[in-house]
């Protein structure tokens, strides 16, 4: 069940995977739960997993009429009362990271409710391509450095720190180039160009805007970053250490989790000095940068493939249908 049509129900309905688009607001969350229970007692469905506030809320309703267990992810830092409601019977909350997984038990949720299953990627199962035709196509020379961030243009995801910090960067890596990868949100687009302006970038900054392709965009970067004001997990970051790609990430939240400092990147403060050290380190030390990818790809088949979520998800489907 999804609150409209989207890129979800389109990859469900492209998986042959039943769709039931629905409003959860105002009237439609009656349609809501009357649907949903009609399905649960018809289908005898053991489990029903939600995922962000809103859904919490219905799926909690549900739980008391039909006493089904509810399982709920949080993806985000949320200290709504529902986390506490839902922390009963068999219901289960899983938390993205273990910094979240920490948010919920100190905003009020027992630990013996709470499991952590980390997001997963199939960025290391994609076939590696040579960086030259992707950098031609951006019309970005093959001799430039690119220090990569695949992320929404906002302000919390630290491109005006990227920008600030590139103007240290070229003056010891004059080919250094910076690649921002994502939808740049209208309101922010005017002050992200007059940083780009000011900090003379504008030969040596590329925004892509939505992209479809980034694996490739990933291969054609030296290194990536992602300096944000906070992540609950990091998704960008292991998709880009699936690629091989050392990162350079701000010591916030739940990174220091994804991103090993000093082992798959380095973790910095989110000040332009500490990003652009940290940058020019990496792309000074070639082998050293590449080591580090390289560790980082291990870490990502370790612990962050979809195989690993999909086997996790299903033990907490067990725990809380209580299935041996």
């Amino acid at each position: 069940m999804t609150p409209g049509p989207g890129w979800l129900p389109d990859i469900l309905a492209d998986a042959n995977i039943p769709v039931y688009n629905t409003r959860m607001k105002g009237t439609g969350w009656f349609r809501t739960m009357g649907h949903l229970i009609g399905q649960v007692r018809m289908n005898r469905i053991q489990v029903v997993h939600t995922h962000l506030t809103r859904a919490a809320y219905i799926g909690h309703a549900l739980g008391l009429v039909t006493r089904v267990p509810i399982v709920t992810s949080v993806h985000i830092a949320n200290n709504d009362q529902i986390y506490r409601r839902l922390a009963r019977r068999n219901n289960r909350l899983v938390a993205v990271s273990n910094y979240v997984a920490g948010m919920l038990h100190g905003n009020g949720v027992p630990d013996r409710f709470i499991d952590t299953v980390y997001n997963g990627t199939d960025f290391a199962d994609i076939k590696t391509v040579d960086r030259g035709p992707v950098l031609d196509g951006l019309e970005i020379p093959r001799d430039r450095q690119v220090v990569g961030l695949v992320a929404k243009v906002c302000r919390d995801k630290g491109q005006l720190e990227l920008i600030e910090a590139m103007k240290n960067v070229r003056q010891s890596h004059p080919n250094a180039h910076v690649l921002f990868v994502g939808r740049i949100e209208q309101e922010f687009r005017e002050e992200v160009e007059n940083a780009v302006a000011e900090a003379k970038l504008q030969d040596r900054a590329t925004f892509t805007g939505v992209r479809h392709d980034i694996p490739n965009l990933l291969d054609a970067m030296t290194l990536a970053t992602l300096p944000s004001v906070m992540e609950t997990f990091g998704v960008a970051a292991i998709e880009a250490m699936a690629r091989k790609k050392a990162v350079v990430a701000s010591n916030v939240g739940a990174l220091p989790e994804v991103v090993r400092d000093r082992q798959t990147g380095i973790l910095v403060d989110l000040r332009p000095e500490s990003i652009a050290e940290a940058v020019s380190y990496l792309l000074t030390n070639e082998r050293e940068r590449e080591a580090m990818g390289e560790r980082g790809r291990e870490l990502v088949e370790r612990k962050f493939t979809l195989d690993r979520m999909t086997d996790r998800f299903e033990d907490v489907y067990r725990r809380a249908a209580r299935v041996a």
